[in-house]
């Protein structure tokens, strides 16, 4: 089934009529689409989740350093 190529002037002649801008649009969408359109989202949902954890696993936290160097700092000084 080959895929018809439409223009951008079309689908704005589609969109907009004489009267302005029109309010009844239909889009049809296959079932092939729709299966693409999922996994799509389910695959960009799974990359994000997968970044972020590898992000915040290898990037180090400044904040937690931090709090380790002032414990250092606090137990050198009781031990003085």
């Amino acid at each position: 089934m080959p895929q018809q190529k439409r223009s951008i002037k079309g689908l704005l002649d589609s969109l907009v009529d004489k009267d302005g801008l029109k309010t009844e649009v239909t889009i049809n969408i296959t079932n092939q689409t729709l299966t693409r359109l999922s996994l799509t989202l389910l695959g960009t949902g799974i990359a994000i989740v997968v970044i972020a954890n590898i992000v915040k696993n290898l990037r180090p936290n400044h904040q937690l350093a931090l709090i380790h160097k002032e414990i250092e700092n606090i137990q050198s000084l009781i031990k003085k």
